[in-house]
């Protein structure tokens, strides 16, 4: 199928809300499973047709050549169909993302390694969202990178996202957190991890003397498990100057340290 600006002034109209939600959402992630998507997009629908319709919706979008699966069908588990693919933007949703993101990504070239970092940060982003619509706290801003990324300087702090959240007590009273997030799957040690805590510390000083009336994000570190969780507090501890700064959480458990 040749993708023709034809083919995408045709398409255009026959897009739903949620389809160029989907378009915006798959831009900015990059990668997304289609249960990630389920969950995301289709929570309002009845326990009997959520999978159904998501079945239906990412079937037409990859039909269009909005979305294409990449990677490898997981086999087994709960999930099925559509469920078990890896999804990022084809040729027709990299052209229309233009009009959804003022910078959509590059084709996704499948890469094990990547991937799944892509899919864990992703996966926060959905625990976040869904832990929104309780009403205990807002998801007032989500930046995935390379949005969160931020310049000073002749230098560049890479987080793996940015989280705003805003929380409303019983009382009345109202608080807003930020965080730099690094999304830990205890898959990097030594130098690579090392180097980051630095990299945050001349930001914050950075941070300090521009926009000194401005508080600083946290910066939470998430890993799997608790022997991650215990290695990456050995290393903050060895920076006393920095332990304001950082936190430790698990990726089971995001809001304990977030709403914390």
């Amino acid at each position: 199928m040749s993708i023709t600006n034809r083919y995408l002034n045709q398409l255009g109209p026959q897009l739903t809300e949620r389809d160029l939600s989907i378009i915006h959402e798959v831009g900015r992630f990059k990668l997304l499973t289609g249960g990630q998507l389920e969950r995301l997009f289709f929570a309002d629908c009845s326990d009997t047709s959520r999978a159904r319709n998501r079945q239906a919706v990412l079937r037409r979008l990859t039909g269009h050549r909005v979305l294409a699966r990449v990677g490898q069908r997981r086999v087994g588990g709960a999930q099925r169909g559509s469920a078990s693919y890896f999804y990022t933007l084809d040729v027709a949703g990299q052209h229309l993302a233009q009009g959804t993101s003022g910078r959509p990504r590059r084709p996704y070239s499948w890469y094990e390694p990547t991937a799944a970092h892509f899919l864990a940060v992703a996966e926060l982003y959905v625990t976040l969202t869904e832990g929104a619509r309780s009403g205990s706290f807002a998801l007032l801003d989500f930046q995935p990178e390379p949005y969160c990324w931020r310049t000073f300087g002749h230098r560049i702090l890479k987080p793996d996202a940015f989280a705003q959240l805003g929380v409303v007590y019983p009382d009345g009273r109202r608080r807003k957190g930020s965080f730099f997030v690094e999304v830990d799957r205890a898959n990097q040690y030594g130098a690579k991890i090392e180097t980051k805590l630095p990299q945050y510390l001349a930001y914050y000083q950075h941070h300090r003397q521009a926009q000194p009336e401005q508080s600083f994000p946290r910066v939470v570190f998430f890993a799997p498990h608790e022997q991650r969780m215990r290695y990456l507090r050995r290393l903050i501890a060895e920076r006393p100057d920095a332990r304001h700064l950082f936190a430790v959480g698990s990726l089971d458990d995001p809001l304990a340290v977030l709403l914390s």
